[in-house]
């Protein structure tokens, strides 16, 4: 480096020795902050931690530490301009000056650095708000300090443009420095000097004017686009009449220029289930998936699955991609067929430990929330929260981008966490529904403690104020996602492809929201209506469906797989439980007479803690013991958390299980001797307060037939017809009262 004096180079290497010092200064700081953190969590995971997993936190401790040279390196370039004449720098270069003007050299970096971190927050900041999301929702309480006000104050703003002005002057001082170099030289040492300047201008041109992808040929087949929001309900958008007439005017603007199935329902609310029953058309007792917690012989197994609709789209020269966050990282866990499979990976052990390292050592998140991050941390992508929801947007659309380069259809699933606990969403929407004078729990997102949910699930008895502040937390996540949504469909759009693509807006399942007879989180039970497994699904097939039409026959996730094949013309598979669709869509016909069928997940905490059962009912339940006891870390399926295979049989027999037509829902409880019922009139209860099953009316007898012949993996043919909802079919076709068993 070479400036106005014989000494500019010493200066700078002076400089550069300093902030690697300070930089590894700050380095040790944070490890004091990982122990205390790592303390702060379940005793459970620190004694895992320190016993089986010392050597990990030590390899990506040490990890990290590139991190810091590279900021200490940002530094001396940004600062350099400013501090080459400081005496201190020119002493310490000249190893002059002694203690003393050590000691002023880092207390004034110090202080320039510090500004240097706050100006670069408006930068950074608005490239990851989750991170400052996160300093609110941790130091709030104690600090006061209101952080939002960098928005609403425009103070973001001006930090961003002072940074980036900054940033510009040390650019121009080196280039008066590169050019004092240029013009001093001749020949061949100008042209040496030269060519980095034509270089380097070449690349930036060449990064801000990428290539536009062509268009769609008109004899390409249809794209399919699938857009999902992790636990998103039904009626809580405001196509559905949901009250909060602002939460989504993007999703609403496509439902009224597309088909909305008002009865579509998920056999399972929980998602890799719910995924795989979606890609498979297969109930769950006949596609074997049961749990989030498989083996690696169980994923292996679903992996070998030839029925796939993903994999029936790649057969037909599709280019299939999946692109989501943590909440995606099933499709890590079991490859579901896709070709490019852009997830975060599963949350492992390790996963776990390298996602407290990682938000302890701020300045990774804070910088190197990028490509850049992912270079040198390539497993940072499983850290949950980590990757931002736009750069999910971003992902999938040079997804299909790079599918019209290469002049193929596309089938893409963009499948976003938003809406899934702890509903830790960004600025604005964090604050979009909530009080402002609201200052209880739960304030910026909710407040999970790993411990107690395994031992005793959601609190069951909150007040009013609380539930209140969960909903709006909530929806303002729900608002967060309409807002992705309307930048995908906008970028389809800009593109040509609104008019070539199939695009599905829907959910894995929905979620309990303290609804009569529940707490908070989805796939734990059947009460207080649909809201877990009811689920909004709009789709528009271009040419086919009609501006504003609304389906309300009955409808399943299993059903999703054969109506994309009948509507891309995809092989079909005789395996698929579930059935075309397109029928529906087309308006050939208005009902296919089908039966909901479901079955409740895997629960980290016993049933006996659950609300909703009278202590009668609750000493007659089977239940199995909560994830302490039944989970344990598989270092030969890389450190992933699974089922202990003896708990296996006891989990499937655990689970809820559930029938639902036009105007009945029954639900089968496992019992310690026989099972617990509970049958509803949807008609005149659907909030499900009046139990009739101890009343016993003729339909409750084929119920429970059905709900027997679903556990048995029978259910593919079955179909209820709208005659049967008085008292149920014919005895002849469903004879009598079975399935006593547990």
């Amino acid at each position: 480096m070479n400036t106005d004096t014989p000494t500019g180079a010493r200066r700078f290497g002076t400089l550069l020795k300093t902030q690697i010092g300070l930089s590894l200064f700050y380095y040790c700081w944070t490890l004091i902050g990982f122990v205390q953190v790592a303390e702060g969590k379940s005793e459970e995971f620190t004694r895992v931690a320190v016993e089986q997993y010392l050597g990990t936190i030590v390899v990506y401790q040490l990890r990290v530490i590139p991190a810091y040279l590279l900021i200490a390196a940002a530094l001396t370039l940004l600062l350099f301009p400013l501090v080459h004449r400081w005496p201190s720098l020119i002493q310490r270069s000249q190893r002059e000056g002694g203690k003393r003007a050590r000691f002023r050299l880092w207390g004034g970096l110090l202080g320039l650095n510090l500004g240097a971190y706050i100006l670069s927050l408006g930068v950074f900041f608005r490239k990851n708000p989750g991170l400052m999301d996160g300093m609110a929702r941790k130091t709030s309480g104690w600090t006061g300090i209101d952080y939002y006000d960098l928005y609403r104050y425009r103070i973001l703003d001006i930090l961003e443009w002072a940074f980036l002005g900054a940033c510009v002057l040390s650019a121009l001082w080196y280039f008066t420095k590169w050019a004092q170099q240029f013009w001093r030289h001749r020949g061949w040492r100008r042209f040496a000097w030269g060519l980095p300047m034509i270089l380097g201008g070449w690349a930036l041109v060449s990064l801000m004017t990428p290539p536009s992808p062509p268009p769609q040929s008109a004899d390409t087949p249809l794209n399919v686009l699938i857009i999902a929001a992790d636990s998103l309900r039904y009626d809580r958008l405001g196509t559905h009449g949901y009250h909060r007439s602002d939460i989504s005017p993007n999703i609403d603007a496509f439902a009224a220029d597309a088909a909305d199935f008002r009865q579509l329902h998920v056999a399972t609310a929980s998602t890799i289930e719910s995924w795989y029953s979606s890609l498979s058309g297969r109930f769950p007792p006949s596609h074997g998936v049961r749990y989030m917690y498989l083996r690696k012989d169980q994923a292996e197994a679903a992996k070998e699955a030839p029925d796939l609709i993903s994999k029936r789209l790649r057969q037909k020269g599709y280019r299939t991609s999946v692109v989501s966050d943590w909440a995606g990282n099933c499709f890590k866990l079991v490859d579901m067929g896709f070709e490019h499979t852009l997830t975060s990976d599963t949350q492992s052990f390790k996963a776990l430990v390298l996602e407290t390292i990682v938000w302890t050592h701020l300045i990774f998140p804070l910088y190197f929330s990028n490509d850049l991050g992912t270079f040198l941390l390539p497993e940072v992508e499983r850290v949950t929260k980590y990757i931002r929801p736009s750069a999910l947007t971003e992902k999938m659309v040079s997804e299909i981008d790079a599918a019209s380069r290469a002049a193929t259809p596309f089938f893409g699933v963009l499948f976003y966490s938003t809406t899934h606990l702890p509903y830790s969403v960004g600025y604005p929407f964090n604050l979009k529904y909530v009080d402002p004078a609201y200052d209880g729990p739960h304030r910026y997102e909710i407040e999970v403690q790993v411990d107690s949910l395994i031992k005793s699930g959601f609190d069951t008895d909150l007040p009013p104020p609380v539930i209140q502040q969960i909903n709006a937390l909530y929806d303002g996540a729900v608002s967060e996602f309409d807002h992705h949504v309307g930048t995908v469909i906008a970028a389809l759009k800009a593109r040509g492809l609104y008019e070539r693509t199939i695009i599905i807006v829907t959910s894995d399942h929905g979620e309990d929201l303290y609804d009569e007879g529940s707490s908070l989180g989805h796939g734990t039970n059947f009460f207080g209506g649909d809201q877990s497994t009811k689920i909004p699904f709009i789709i528009r097939v271009p040419g086919v469906t009609q501006p504003g039409q609304t389906i309300d026959a009955l409808a399943r996730n299993i059903d999703i797989a054969p109506t994309l094949a009948a509507l891309t013309g995809a092989p079909t598979s005789d395996a698929w439980e579930g059935v075309d669709l397109s029928p529906l869509i087309k308006g050939a016909r208005t009902d296919l007479d089908l039966p909901i069928f479901a079955e409740t997940c895997y629960l980290f905490f016993p049933k006996t803690v659950m609300s909703g059962f009278s202590d009668a009912e609750r000493a007659r339940l089977y239940s199995v013991e909560g994830a302490t006891e039944t989970l344990t870390v598989d270092p030969e399926f890389d450190d992933n958390m699974v089922l202990r295979e003896q708990f296996h049989d006891g989990a499937i027999r655990a689970k809820d299980r559930m029938i639902r037509t036009r105007r009945w829902k029954l639900i089968h409880v496992p019992g310690k001797a026989a099972p617990i019922y509970r049958l509803y009139d949807l008609v005149a209860d659907p909030q499900q307060k009046t139990d009739l099953a101890p009343e016993k009316p003729p339909v409750m007898g084929p119920l429970i037939r059905y709900i027997d012949a679903y556990w048995k993996g029978e259910a593919g043919a079955l179909r209820w017809p709208a005659a049967w909802e008085a008292s149920g079919p014919p005895t002849a076709v469903s004879p009598g009262i079975g399935g006593d068993g547990p």
